[in-house]
């Protein structure tokens, strides 16, 4: 099973040790922790379930022994990823693997790597952004009345104005040769 990460209509920022998703289709913003993160960057379509294991188990320092599912902790991680949408095809997981819970991980208490499991845990805070209409508006550009410069591709009037020479408050002091109507 090979997990592909989702990239349409996404804009995708790093914040730290953080990446935030905003889905344009959604109109919701994900925060994804460090776990999450990685393991969605991974989810390219070449690295199998098994393969993301491997490259984190190497990447945290984690050896094979110690009592870390790191499989568990990967498909924890899709799920969560597929359930805000982030995962193109939905990947189930086989039945022949355990399940690893959030609350078995909390209750080993494993340190591993100088890492607690618990801050391995993958975590996807979501939320749901405010409607366009919700947001408030606010008058950009020069009002009807105000001085502009009809010389500028972009002139300095609010929408709906146009600019035109005429009779400006401070005629050439600022710039200005027109005014917004």
């Amino acid at each position: 099973m090979i997990p592909v990460a989702r990239s349409e209509k996404l804009l995708i920022q790093s914040v730290g040790n953080e990446v935030i998703v905003y889905d344009q289709v959604n109109n919701s913003s994900h925060c994804l922790n460090p776990m999450a993160a990685r393991v969605w960057e991974l989810c390219d379509g070449q690295h199998s379930v098994k393969d993301i294991a491997q490259l984190l188990e190497k990447e945290l320092d984690v050896s094979q022994t110690e009592d870390v599912d790191m499989r568990g902790l990967v498909w924890l991680t899709l799920e969560e990823l597929e359930r805000y949408q982030l995962i193109k095809e939905y990947l189930k997981q086989p039945t022949g693997i355990a399940s690893l819970s959030r609350r078995k991980v909390v209750k080993t208490g494993v340190l591993v790597g100088g890492f607690a499991v618990g801050s391995m845990l993958p975590v996807v805070k979501s939320i749901v952004a405010p409607a366009p209409a919700m947001a408030v508006s606010v008058a950009v550009g020069a009002q009807r009345g105000e001085a502009c410069n009809v010389d500028l591709a972009d002139p300095g009037c609010a929408e709906g104005l146009d600019c035109s020479l005429g009779n400006t408050p401070n005629p050439g002091v600022d710039g200005s040769n027109g005014v917004c109507g």
